[in-house]
């Protein structure tokens, strides 16, 4: 098994730092690949995962029954609190709180862009989040919500104005793939605004 640049990377940024037991939040984990990678090099990691599909949820509570340091939550963050819909589409790492747009089969030509049916979920912001679950800061926040970027960093100005993420690491659509999903331009102006900069571009498709 090889780490990929993107990995590598944090990991050396988070040992720069000293952290012997970094705090991770995984929105959007899906089948925890991702925070298996940082478990082999932090065993003493704490993350919480939040994934809203059932059957995905169902999947992390199995994988992840005998560690108690991962935290797993069945929700959505977003920039309110409500209930809402999630589409479960035919692929299931293309869910998401936002419909197919009419041109995603032209952008991606060899994917299946099919919605299945959807699931209601309840969504907050990632601020109350952090607060109901007494954590003291996020050392790495990764986000992989389907177009929804912008959303969930809008519920979390109040951490991001208190410093208190570290590492902010985000997977960005840039061509037509969800309805009204988030926008480069967003995303960076939220950041800029408050004095995050960036790191590095990696795994561009």
């Amino acid at each position: 098994y090889t780490d990929s640049e993107l990995t590598k990377d944090i990991k050396y940024i988070l040992i720069k730092l000293n952290y012997k037991k970094p705090i991770f939040c995984d929105v959007g984990a899906y089948r925890g690949k991702w925070i298996s990678k940082y478990l082999r090099s932090f065993p003493n990691l704490i993350a919480y995962l939040i994934e809203p599909h059932e059957k995905s949820y169902l999947y992390l509570k199995e994988k992840f029954k005998n560690n108690e340091n991962i935290k797993l939550f069945k929700i959505g963050l977003s920039n309110s609190t409500e209930i809402k819909k999630v589409n479960i589409n035919a692929k299931s790492y293309t869910n998401s709180f936002l419909e197919f747009d009419k041109d995603a089969s032209k952008s991606w030509k060899y994917e299946k862009f099919e919605n299945l049916y959807k699931e209601e979920v309840r969504i907050e912001k990632l601020t109350d989040f952090v607060k109901e679950n007494n954590i003291s800061k996020i050392n790495v926040l990764k986000l992989d919500v389907q177009g929804y970027e912008y959303k969930v960093l809008k519920g979390a100005e109040n951490l991001l104005k208190d410093n208190l993420i570290d590492i902010i690491l985000l997977e960005v659509i840039t061509i037509p793939t969800y309805k009204n999903q988030s926008k480069i331009n967003q995303i960076f102006n939220i950041l800029d605004s408050y004095k995050y900069s960036l790191y590095g571009i990696y795994d561009m498709e």
